[in-house]
């Protein structure tokens, strides 16, 4: 599915012409994103080099907008330390580094200590959607039930009250039954039965305790999370998908699992951050508009403040990342998916000034 998305995206990205004439090839309204996004015009001639630290999943990313960006600036310079987000943020108030490269949110510890050791804020800069289905890649986050279940939609304030032990929202008690969800007939006393991914302290599960659970890191004691396995003929099935899987067998079951998992006997419900909604359904094209509320951003993170400057060469980088060249590169590297004119334009306004 991917090379095949990959292939689609590149093909109308070099020959619009044909594909606004064709009748079957529709381009991706992410992919059109992108080609209203302001090229990359340099403000300056910048030097230097861009030491960054975080998350190796980025590495090919990286590696794409560094030879891009020094078409443009071939005088600037880089050394990547890939290895793990939990790198990025010391790498930056140590010195180490200029940029931090992190793939997943930032955790309170970690902002606490750059606070401490900086004597600032951390500075985020998002650059990327997420993806849709890869875990490695901050993926959005779904929530399944059976086929044959008539949920249709849920808010946070119920998400929490399913998923969390303490009732954060102000739910005046936990959500155990599908009745307390508005279901009757021979649902209406049936329990639910939950479920997700690996362990809750991953990082999917911290940022849905932090959105939804509003910091709450007490779970339903009864949730069920399911690590990878050994599926038929041997093929190793990870824990996202099995979740998908146990609440296909489970009529009474609801997972907490990546959006972009299937089963055909398991269907996603659409989500709204209240009760009013709007009700989202965690589609492809949603979560790449920003408008489904559990999709998520890749943010880099940079010194800006009194006592340690943004430095001018990775600002400049920066604006690069967010122009139509950088998104261009994210839509080719096919799992991840690039920002809207809208993010763009805030990150850019908020951008340091060019020193």
């Amino acid at each position: 599915m991917r090379t095949a998305l990959t292939f689609l995206i590149l093909f109308c990205l070099g020959v619009p012409a044909a594909c606004a004439a064709s009748h079957e090839v529709a381009v991706p309204p992410w992919a059109q994103y992108v080609q209203s996004l302001p090229g990359y015009r340099p403000r300056r001639q910048v030097s230097g080099t861009i030491r960054s630290w975080g998350h190796g999943f980025l590495k090919v990313m990286m590696r794409e907008w560094e030879q891009g960006f020094q078409r443009f600036q071939p005088h600037v310079r880089f050394r990547d330390d890939l290895l793990s987000s939990g790198a990025a943020m010391a790498g930056l108030y140590t010195g180490r580094a200029n940029l931090g490269v992190l793939a997943r949110e930032i955790v309170p510890m970690e902002a606490a200590a750059y606070r401490k050791v900086a004597g600032q804020k951390p500075f985020p800069v998002t650059v990327l959607t997420g993806s849709y289905t890869d875990p490695d890649k901050i993926m959005a986050l779904g929530v399944f039930v059976n086929r044959d279940n008539p949920l249709a939609r849920l808010d946070f304030r119920q998400l929490a009250a399913i998923f969390g032990a303490q009732q954060s929202r102000g739910e005046p008690h936990g959500i155990r039954t599908w009745g307390q969800l508005g279901l009757g007939g021979s649902w209406k006393n049936r329990p639910l039965h939950p479920y997700s991914g690996p362990a809750a302290d991953e990082a999917p599960w911290f940022y849905f305790s932090q959105t939804v659970m509003r910091g709450s890191t007490l779970w339903n004691c009864a949730l069920k999370q399911l690590a990878g396995a050994a599926g038929p003929g041997g093929k190793r099935i990870n824990g996202y998908q099995r979740a998908v899987d146990a609440v296909a067998a489970d009529r009474d079951g609801i997972a907490l699992t990546s959006a972009g998992y299937r089963n055909p006997h398991a269907r996603l419900v659409a989500i709204a951050v209240g009760p009013g909604g709007p009700y989202i359904e965690p589609t492809l094209a949603q979560v790449a508009d920003r408008e489904y509320p559990l999709s998520r951003a890749v943010k880099f993170y940079i010194n800006d403040g009194p006592k340690i400057a943004p430095d001018p060469v990775v600002v400049e980088f920066l604006r690069y990342i967010l122009s139509r060249q950088g998104q261009e590169q994210v839509l080719r590297e096919g799992s991840f998916l690039p920002l809207t004119p809208s993010v763009v334009t805030r990150q850019l306004k908020k951008l340091p000034a060019s020193m």
